[in-house]
């Protein structure tokens, strides 16, 4: 969800950080979530109105519903990642990605996607650009100069200045495009500046999802695939797995492109609010339609 305003509540140590949740911490009585709906078959719901949809906070519902908004055809601006640090040695193939991901993403004359490649800093490999095959030369390159790079990975440092740097503000009510980060990575870290939290906070701000592709070979529960899954939860993404063949890339790139595409905006005044710091829980379903929400699941109401 997107707020009026946030505040990022630290409640982990930095060592602790890529093994626990992490969490969104807010000061404000208004909160806004943006969300997808599917039907039982996967296929989006696109037609659903303020009736159709049940919003608890809490396991309580709002005092007040201030905006209900449908967006359709959203323009994309999707930045796609590339970990090319020591420890994904061999694990992408870059231009291949690339292509599956033009082929789904690209799909209108606004449609925009810029390629980032990192280890222990990033480089922006390519601009803004809505070209198939400028995308797919861009990504051909990424592991150029990888033998005389030193070792390490900023994954989060990477990730925030993404999002503060090349991607739009968007204001609840008034979206202009639907905005996400495709990183491939196994989800460790050992260079950055940045934290976790910055990096939720700032996509926040930006109304990013992140969508992370879990190389064929990383377990599900290591260290960092649970920060990979904590901050796809946080910003309203995904994760994916065993994405080792260009057909799976392109399957999922659809997927993405159909959560971003159709979205719906609905902003509210939580009942009982308090500024006690706790976790607000945010659930959603429908009383009227079979449906399956994605959104982000909860807030801390700050003190």
């Amino acid at each position: 969800m997107l707020f009026r305003t946030l505040l990022l509540l630290l409640t982990l140590t930095p060592c602790a950080l890529a093994q626990e949740p992490f969490h969104l911490s807010v000061r404000t009585n208004e909160v806004s979530i943006t969300f997808n709906a599917e039907d039982q078959s996967g296929h989006p719901l696109t037609d659903l109105t303020a009736a159709d949809v049940r919003l608890f906070d809490n396991n309580l519902a709002p005092d007040r519903v201030t905006l209900f908004l449908r967006h359709k055809d959203l323009p994309l601006r999707i930045a796609i990642l590339f970990d090319e640090s020591g420890s994904m040695d061999g694990a992408l193939r870059p231009s291949i990605i690339a292509r599956g991901l033009a082929a789904s993403i690209l799909q209108t004359p606004a449609d925009q996607a810029l390629i980032i490649r990192f280890d222990f800093e990033s480089k922006l490999q390519q601009d803004w650009t809505g070209d198939p095959k400028v995308l797919a030369t861009a990504a051909s390159h990424v592991a150029d100069d990888n033998k005389s790079r030193c070792c390490g990975t900023a994954l989060w440092d990477t990730l925030y200045l993404a999002c503060r740097d090349h991607l739009s503000p968007q204001t609840p009510g008034a979206e202009t495009s639907s905005n996400a980060i495709i990183l491939f990575t196994d989800g460790l870290d050992n260079r950055s500046h940045a934290l976790p939290q910055d990096v939720v906070e700032e996509c926040q701000r930006k109304q990013t999802a992140i969508y992370p592709f879990v190389a064929p070979d990383r377990a599900h529960f290591d260290s960092g695939q649970k920060a990979l899954r904590s901050i796809a939860e946080l910003t309203g993404g995904r994760v994916f797995y065993q994405q080792s063949t260009s057909e799976a890339i392109t399957a999922s790139a659809l997927q993405i492109s159909q959560d971003l595409r159709n979205q719906y905006t609905l902003v509210y005044r939580p009942a009982k609010f308090k500024r006690n710091g706790a976790f607000h829980h945010i659930k959603l379903e429908s009383p009227t339609r079979t449906a399956v929400f994605n959104a982000r699941t909860g807030y801390y109401a700050s003190h």
